[in-house]
């Protein structure tokens, strides 16, 4: 689907690269809008002020910074559109933010994990002040990449999956303060992303440097459940979709998305090649008719899945439209 007309409602300049943004999920919040942040610098002659700024070591030779913002988004006069700062905390490079699907303990909550390896999580008051509730470690010594919450469906126990530079994987219980239960190496390379299957707290999903991407029954990690090569280069993004119970999204940096039936991985169902890294992917939530993507060198993207939708068990595949 092509989107005519558009323009440019705002610019915010975040100060450094934003490479991760979440709107509130929670009744009542749903103005709140996460943005985090991540800058790499190498060893200059003003590292000392870069040390000073990220309370990093001075032998470090590469420092990584970065923010955590809160913004409020309000409607003035006019009904224009207003996104404005309430909060913020700086530390060190932020690779990625994701909200659960309910509140943990009636707290309005996010996770996160960093350039220092670690995975967070923080509650939002309605005055958008940020409070760390707890922290774990990842693999060391890695950059944490991504994170994803488990589902909350049947009422199932909440864990939260974590991927890392290493390439591992781990799983975290919240309920023991972030706890890691497992940790396993996932990808020989960098574990790039990775997604609970939403309607199934066993199922993780992954995908990395080395093109793969992959399925996990956290029961049983001895082997994967699938293993697909179809992306010819990092995997970098993945979204179960809203409804259907056996759809999910994956791209790449490879310049595809490609949208699966996990029950027969050996082709997928549709495919859009949209110019760009696919470095973030986000099912329409209403419907799931439309995949809005964030591609690298090549904007933002609406795909359009209405004719691929009703195609679960096709044996061909199917061009989508953006």
């Amino acid at each position: 689907m092509a989107v005519e007309h558009s323009s440019v409602i705002q610019k915010i300049d975040t100060g450094l690269n934003a490479d991760t943004v979440e709107w509130c999920p929670f009744d009542g919040f749903e103005n709140l809008l996460l943005c985090g942040t991540y800058k790499l610098y190498e060893e200059t002659n003003n590292a000392q002020k870069v040390h000073e700024q990220a309370s990093l070591p001075e032998h470090s030779q590469q420092t990584r910074i970065g923010k955590v913002s809160v913004y409020r988004l309000t409607f003035e006069n006019n009904c224009q559109p207003c996104l404005e700062e309430q909060s913020k905390m700086n530390m060190c490079g932020v690779l990625d933010i994701k909200w659960p699907e309910q509140k943990l303990d009636n707290k309005v909550v996010f996770g996160l994990v960093d350039a220092e390896g670690f995975c967070q999580l923080f509650a939002v008051n309605e005055a958008c002040i940020t409070e760390k509730i707890s922290k774990a470690k990842l693999n060391s010594p890695s950059l944490g990449l991504s994170l994803g919450f488990s589902s909350s469906v049947g009422g199932a126990k909440q864990r939260v999956a974590a991927s890392d530079s290493s390439g591992f994987l781990s799983i975290l219980d919240i309920d023991k303060g972030l706890e890691v239960i497992d940790s396993w190496q996932a990808h020989d390379y960098e574990a790039w992303i990775t997604a609970f299957h939403k309607f199934d707290g066993n199922l993780v999903f992954s995908g990395g440097d080395d093109c793969r991407l992959k399925g996990w029954d956290i029961r049983d990690l001895s082997r994967p459940v699938f293993i697909s090569k179809r992306h010819q280069m990092g995997v970098c993004s993945i979204q179960s979709h809203p409804f259907y119970e056996n759809i999910f999204a994956s791209g790449s940096y490879d310049e595809d998305i490609l949208v699966w039936d996990k029950r027969t991985m050996k082709m997928p169902l549709a495919s859009a090649s949209l110019g760009g890294g696919v470095w973030r992917i986000k099912w329409n939530p209403v419907d799931g008719a439309y995949i809005l993507t964030a591609t690298m060198y090549n904007g933002t993207h609406i795909v359009d899945y209405r004719n691929a939708s009703m195609s679960e068990g096709r044996k061909k595949r199917s061009t989508m439209k953006t």
